[in-house]
């Protein structure tokens, strides 16, 4: 073991001068606060809250630019446009798995190193947390318990996401100005970690969103990520438990005071109120320094000549063939469906604004584009590249169908049927659900597991849960084989891929690492 000190030097506020983003979001305007050292922010617990709203800030900042979009591409759902895999070898890996795919590619490096110092500074807060309440006060402890409470929300959730992509971590024992590196930790040993930190964060945050503080996680944010966590866990670890990850949705349904949307088109509006669907959420606004460029990366450069062409973009991301066409072309989508033209864009039209493609840049420009970032508050007023629309993490829709799927795994096939037919599928027609598209109450444990696959991709298509759904289904090859074009194309990939590498700048840092383990 090698122990390294460390000095961070935290911006106690990342949210420079946020604008009012039209929901009553006044804390995204709060003045600019002083820099503090770590060891100065526990001094007093007025500074604490700052310190964990930069962890917000910090892991919102792994869904901005390009790097918001690397989980989604080499997925059955999404794919890279042609001219991205024409002029960036190491990004193409992650669709074609090919040589590319390794510890040296460097949009994969990213995606690690960028969550990496979240966990670090949670860790050390929890530790200096649990020193403050050793003599604490009661009324003290009350709001260090909260604290502590977002800090293990924020280790916990980041902590899963790694996991869930790279399997076994090289997880640091975190101390008050100390880390110390180690080797990989076991699948045991990772989620069980992670199971503690997501149970703390449960009991100890508030189960009512904030209204000065929207950033701040509930309970139900916790115990919903605690319920993913149950249903995803290697099954090689004897810890999957579809069982407790029922508990922990059963309790969000009926306790949590959520509900769907009543327009699916109101999720994806900006101008609209989502109701009380979501329950955690990366908000934005569409003024810099606060915007996302979301927009950029999943738009159509056809549509690119006037940028201020609110649908234009330059074809990084693309839906797969299957994921923008009907059932009867092979696809995914029923007649009448009303996610599909909320979720992809098929008409480049947009008033004066006529598609143009651009020589050279790819045949798929106007192939259906992704359409759930558009930010139509910007059309004729700015760059698309200051799209600003609020990334929704985990909503209420997500509860439902993975509650639906927990329920078929425990022998509820039918009650698991009619909970879907009643909310997801109700709502997805209007709410007034064809008979012909009802799921058959009487479908078999394994036609469910099918259905539900499908229907989470209908439901949540480029809201960057695929990859964790194709790899704890273990469809991860066969998927994404079939169905994106670069990896069918390359006939490469296989089980070795499932997990990215370790970049090879972590094995070279950590002493404990090595290119063999």
């Amino acid at each position: 073991m090698k122990t390294s000190k460390i000095i961070f030097i935290t911006i106690l506020l990342l949210a420079l001068g946020f604008i009012h983003s039209g929901c009553n979001e006044d804390f995204l305007n709060q003045d600019p606060q002083t820099s503090l050292s770590d060891n100065q922010v526990f001094e007093s617990l007025d500074n604490v809250q700052f310190f964990l709203d930069g962890l917000y800030f910090e892991w919102r900042f792994t869904r901005v630019n390009r790097r918001g979009f690397y989980l989604m591409l080499g997925t059955d759902e999404s794919q890279q446009g042609e001219y991205q895999m024409r002029t960036e070898a190491e990004q193409g890996g992650l669709d074609k798995y090919d040589g590319f795919y390794s510890e040296e590619n460097k949009p994969i490096a990213e995606l690690w190193s960028i969550r990496w110092p979240i966990v670090v500074k949670a860790g050390m807060a929890i530790d200096q947390l649990n020193k403050l309440l050793e003599n604490a006060s009661k009324e003290d402890s009350a709001r260090i318990n909260s604290f502590k409470g977002q800090a293990s929300f924020y280790r916990g959730a980041v902590l899963l996401e790694l996991a869930s992509y790279w399997g076994e971590l090289p997880i640091p024992e975190t101390t008050k100005n100390s880390i110390t590196l180690s080797a990989k930790r076991s699948i045991v040993d990772t989620y069980r970690m992670i199971e503690n930190d997501l149970l703390t964060a449960s009991q100890l945050l508030s189960d009512k969103l904030n209204s000065a503080d929207l950033r701040i996680p509930t309970k139900w944010a916790a115990m919903a990520l605690l319920g993913k966590m149950y249903m995803s866990v290697p099954l090689s670890s004897g810890l999957r438990n579809y069982g407790n990850a029922k508990l922990q949705f059963l309790e969000i349904y009926n306790h949590g005071g959520f509900s769907l949307a009543t327009n699916v088109a109101d999720l994806w509006d900006p101008t609209k109120q989502p109701g009380n669907e979501p329950i955690f959420t990366f908000y934005f606004t569409n003024t810099s320094p606060d915007t996302n460029q979301n927009q950029w990366y999943t738009g159509s450069r056809a549509c690119a000549g006037n940028p201020t062409n609110y649908i234009g973009g330059y074809d990084l991301v693309l839906p797969t063939e299957y994921c923008r066409n009907d059932i009867e072309q092979g696809g995914l989508w029923e007649k009448g469906d009303l996610r599909k033209m909320e979720s992809i864009r098929y008409d480049f039209i947009n008033g004066d604004n006529l598609p143009s493609p651009v020589a050279g840049f790819g045949e798929d420009q106007l192939l259906p584009h992704i359409k759930k970032y558009e930010d139509k508050r910007i059309d004729g007023k700015q760059s698309f590249y200051d799209s600003g629309k609020n990334i929704y993490y985990v909503r209420y829709a997500d509860v439902l169908l993975s509650l639906a799927e927990c329920m078929n795994e425990t022998n509820e096939t039918s009650a698991a049927v009619q909970l879907i037919n009643n909310t997801i599928r109700k709502r997805a027609w209007g709410g007034t659900l064809p008979s012909e598209y009802a799921w058959n109450p009487n479908m078999s444990q394994e036609d469910f597991r099918k259905n539900i696959m499908t229907e989470r991709m209908r439901e949540l298509c480029f809201e960057g849960w695929r990859r964790f759904d194709l790899i704890r289904t273990n469809n991860f090859v066969n998927y994404i084989k079939e169905r994106n074009r670069w990896a069918k194309e390359a006939s490469l990939i296989s089980e070795q891929h499932i997990y990215y590498p370790i970049p090879i700048t972590e094995i070279k840092m950590n002493p404990n690492l090595s290119e063999n383990k």
